[in-house]
């Protein structure tokens, strides 16, 4: 069997050309424009384990703490810190978004494993070592009370304690009971 190929034009190249340097054009320009957000240190209480927030923009919350030129939210043993501050939006460098658990008043342990992988529920709950899960923004929004409630969650456990959704809670349900909006 033989197979053909025919050449493109010159038009369908010149069209491909054209194209791929308006997209090459388009990435550059919108990789210029991305926000970089401020450095964050997340300080947990001793063996805290579940699920942890931040709600940002409220009026009675903690004015914006910072420590070494990063933002400094301090968690509550309810898992929930309530700021003034209104939420960093944009890229953040792994090396600035840091997690630490605090074991005495001036002693922090830094918690480094992210768990950013698939789940293999077999070797999870083989793995005894202290995760972070989750980071992503989130907004909360009521018709009804005319609010928007920004929001940024993670999760503190060994996978197991994840996946089990040990002290897992969810946002929403937080700032219904407590009439946060």
């Amino acid at each position: 069997m033989i197979t053909t190929f025919t050449l493109p034009d010159f038009k369908s190249i010149l069209r491909c050309s054209f194209a791929t340097i308006l997209l090459s054009y388009s990435l550059t320009a919108c990789s210029e424009t991305v926000q970089q957000r401020e450095a964050e240190h997340y300080i947990l209480p001793a063996n805290y384990v579940g699920a942890f927030y931040v709600i940002f923009d409220h009026a009675s919350g903690e004015p914006l703490q910072y420590q070494h030129d990063a933002r400094r939210y301090q968690i509550p043993a309810n898992g929930v810190l309530l700021t003034q501050a209104k939420i960093s939006e944009g890229a953040i460098a792994a090396d600035k978004l840091r997690f630490f658990r605090q074991d005495a008043p001036e002693q922090l342990t830094e918690i480094t494993a992210r768990w950013l992988t698939s789940i293999d529920t077999a070797q999870a709950y083989q793995d005894n070592t202290t995760y972070i899960f989750g980071g992503g923004p989130g907004v909360y929004s009521s018709s009804e009370l005319k609010c928007d409630t920004h929001f940024r969650g993670f999760h503190i456990g060994t996978k197991s304690q994840i996946l089990d959704e040990v002290n897992h809670f969810d946002i929403e349900s937080f700032i219904q009971n407590n009439k946060l909006c």
